[in-house]
């Protein structure tokens, strides 16, 4: 690059000298001819100095390349929000609701005359850690309303442990036929609830029928089945089936039991006064090893109508 340089200034030079000499020859003073290469060297120094504060920037050094400021905002963090948990009753801490029915008056299918008034009544017992006060309500959940209202108050207050009976005065529809009506509670913060496992409403469930001497038949039979002692092989284990059965009506039932040594028993008679429920029991004795295994009692309703109810089944195994 310098060698370039000097190249150009000795060429720049002599077409000076040529120049003048063309121009005049030795009429020219040696001053005049000082003066410009003064001048071309002054100029060519300035160059020389300008490209030394402002070197370009080359591939081989690539700290030469103008720099580029960046302003970088800090990243914003965003938290999810926190869900609400259950709201505690009038404390503000967390609880569970939870009911179960444990009772119940008309059963299922009882007859009813078109716009007949009935009392309804289901018992249920508070087994969550919500204390259910007065700002909790009987709520309509689907199905007739019966001329029910779409809500109720809760009657009392009802700790964990207790049992309320929410009774509802409710009227038969005007059409012959089946008529289901669903209800719920619901919390003072305003959820709905249900009872048992599966949170289901409790309900009500009638026959409506005009005729003046309807059919009274039996609705229904569940079965309770209780181990005396609870645990363990003692000499003597004594097993009680429970079996409840159910009437829409007023009626004269016979029923027996089955079981499966084939110790029957013979016809017995139930009078029902109206729809209600009446239970009756049958116990069955083991002595220790006595032919241990699976066993089952069955009801058998003969009159009105002969129906089979499903067997009450329970495990002897004491060896």
């Amino acid at each position: 690059m310098k060698r370039n340089r000097k190249v150009n200034f000795l060429s720049i030079l002599m077409l000076f000298a040529l120049l003048l000499t063309s121009c005049g020859g030795a009429e020219i003073e040696s001053d005049t001819i000082a003066t410009a290469v003064a001048m071309t060297v002054s100029a060519q120094e300035a160059e020389k100095a300008q490209a030394t504060a402002t070197p370009k920037p080359t591939e081989s050094d690539p700290t030469s390349a103008p720099e580029t400021t960046l302003t970088v905002k800090a990243a914003t963090t965003f938290s999810p929000p926190t869900a609400p948990g259950p709201v505690g009753s009038g404390s503000g801490n967390q609880c569970q609701v939870v009911a179960n029915l444990v009772g119940e008056t008309i059963p299922d299918g009882t007859i009813f005359q078109p716009g007949e008034t009935f009392l309804k009544t289901w018992r249920l017992k508070n087994n969550g850690t919500c204390t259910w006060n007065s700002s909790y309500k009987i709520v309509y959940w689907s199905g007739d309303l019966m001329g029910g209202a779409m809500e109720y108050p809760l009657p009392s207050v009802v700790a964990p442990g207790e049992e309320v009976e929410i009774a509802l005065s409710l009227v038969a529809p005007a059409s012959n036929g089946n008529s289901s009506g669903y209800w719920k509670l619901q919390s003072e913060w305003g959820t709905p609830f249900g009872v048992g496992q599966y949170d289901q409403p409790f309900y009500v469930q009638i026959n409506v029928n005009d005729s003046a001497k309807p059919d009274f038949v039996v609705t229904n039979v569940t079965y309770k089945v209780v181990r005396d002692p609870a645990g363990g092989c003692t000499t003597n284990v004594l097993y009680t089936v429970y079996a409840t059965i159910s009437t829409n009506g007023p009626a004269e039932v016979w029923y027996r039991w089955l079981q499966s040594d084939g110790n029957d028993s013979g016809d017995k008679k139930l009078v029902f006064k109206d729809a209600t429920s009446i239970t009756v029991e049958r116990s069955w004795q083991f002595h220790l090893g006595n032919n241990p295994g699976t066993k089952w009692m069955q009801i058998v309703i003969t009159a009105p109508g002969y129906t089979e109810y499903p067997q009450a089944t329970f495990l002897y195994d004491c060896q």
